[in-house]
Order: structure tokens, then C-alpha cells, then sequence
């Protein structure tokens, strides 16, 4: 189902130094006009596909972000017909091997239009002092 998806979705936000994540993959996932939020410590940021990856190519850009690698640590699927709520808990490398930068959790929707799934929103956020991202379930 929507697992393809997910793991297509995690592998083009993940890039090692001098490479770029996969742009083609991330317009492969997300619908057209779907909603990305990022919520941090500082402020809830809000984006489309095309303004997630201006901000994005802008952290590589400045140096901010040299390299990264997500992996899913796991994940609640919930399906209703052609309708999918996932929640889904991964950690943040340097690299595939790389130091550990955090944890976080996305939650998901996704729906299935001719024959597949897309992302329709997405929000997340890391943890923090007071908020703790589980490692397994």
C-alpha cells in the first residue's frame, strides 16, 4: 500500500556529500499542491512541494546542510479504502553511516488516485527536551 510510498519519500530527502536529494522522487510523491509543515523549538513552518524544496536546496546551498540521511525507525498504518494515515518515527544522520543528529515523527496522509498512492500532507518534528521520539515499537 502507502509503504512504497513512505520509503520512496524518506530515500529522496536522504543525500551524501555533494550530491542533492532526489528532486525527480520528491515530485514522484507529493501531490501537486500538498501541505508540508515543519514544527520546531522556534516557529511552525509552513510549505508546498515547490516552496519545501527552495527552503531545502537553500540549507545545502549555504553550507548549513552538508549531508543527510533519514531512516524510519517505525510506523503505524492506518487504511481506509483509498484514503492512509501513517505515523511514522525516523532518525536523522549525518550520513547513511554518519553521526546522529535527532529523532522525529511524521504524520502522514496520503490518498490513491489512478492506481497509486500520493502524499497529500505531511508534518513533523523532532524531539526535544520535552518531547521524546520512540526508537521501536
Amino acid at each position: 500500500m502507502s509503504a512504497d510510498v513512505i520509503t520512496r519519500m524518506y530515500e529522496s530527502m536522504s543525500f551524501e556529500r555533494g550530491a542533492q536529494p532526489d528532486w525527480q522522487t520528491q515530485s514522484d510523491v507529493f501531490a501537486l499542491n500538498a501541505r508540508l509543515v515543519r514544527v520546531r523549538d522556534d516557529g511552525v513552518f509552513e510549505f508546498d512541494p515547490v516552496t519545501f524544496r527552495d527552503d531545502y536546496q537553500r540549507m545545502i546551498d549555504s553550507g548549513a546542510l552538508e549531508s543527510l540521511y533519514e531512516r524510519e525507525l517505525w510506523r503505524e498504518e492506518q487504511v481506509y479504502g483509498e484514503l492512509a494515515h501513517v505515523l511514522s518515527a525516523y532518525e536523522l544522520r549525518t550520513s547513511r553511516d554518519g553521526e546522529l543528529i535527532g529523532r522525529a515523527i511524521k504524520s502522514i496522509q496520503l490518498f490513491q488516485k489512478d492506481s497509486r498512492w500520493w502524499i497529500s500532507a505531511m508534518i513533523w518534528r523532532r524531539e526535544n527536551e520535552q518531547i521524546r521520539v520512540e526508537t521501536s515499537r
